[in-house]
């Protein structure tokens, strides 16, 4: 086994050993920090999941998907994560009993295409397992015609006691 694999292995041991997150024991908020996220033709909002049970593992890049008003999946893409080829190794995050991991999203919030399509959401859901966490989202998020609406998606991160906002 090579040596990076064997320390990613290490690394990821004390989240693995840890049961997977549930639905039920998770709370999904949005923080748009006061619109640090929006810009000339950008938008978006931190993402945050609280634990409100036993410590447990969430996945680091879970699928987030937008809806509309109808609860309709709209066709919005996550691009490729930077970093290595063929993507970042993303080790789970151990999420303790009160705890909360967070991950930014951000969009395209104007016509910056030559033909444009426009999304409108009205809710954000975070897969977990085979569930997903839904909460309300107010958005329009534009991509070129005919395809979908693109969004970046850090990996969610734990965050340490103490550093609350």
């Amino acid at each position: 086994m090579p040596i990076l694999a064997l320390l990613l292995l290490l690394l990821a041991a004390p989240a693995l050993s840890l049961p997977p997150c549930r639905t039920g024991q998770l709370r999904l908020t949005l923080d748009g920090h006061d619109g640090d996220f929006n810009g000339m033709s950008h938008a978006g909002t931190e993402l945050s999941i609280r634990n409100t049970g036993p410590a447990c593992a969430l996945d680091a890049l879970p699928a987030v998907r937008f809806r509309d008003a109808r609860n309709r999946a709209l066709s919005a893409a996550r691009t490729a994560p930077r970093g290595m080829h063929p993507g970042p190794v993303l080790v789970p995050v151990r999420l303790a009993t009160g705890h909360r991991a967070t991950s930014q999203i951000r969009w395209i919030s104007g016509p910056v295409f030559p033909r444009n399509r426009t999304l409108r959401a009205r809710k954000i859901t975070v897969g977990i397992g085979t569930a997903t966490l839904p909460t309300p989202l107010r958005a329009s998020l534009y991509g070129p015609a005919g395809q979908p609406a693109p969004f970046e998606q850090t990996p969610f991160h734990a965050i340490e006691s103490g550093s609350e906002r």
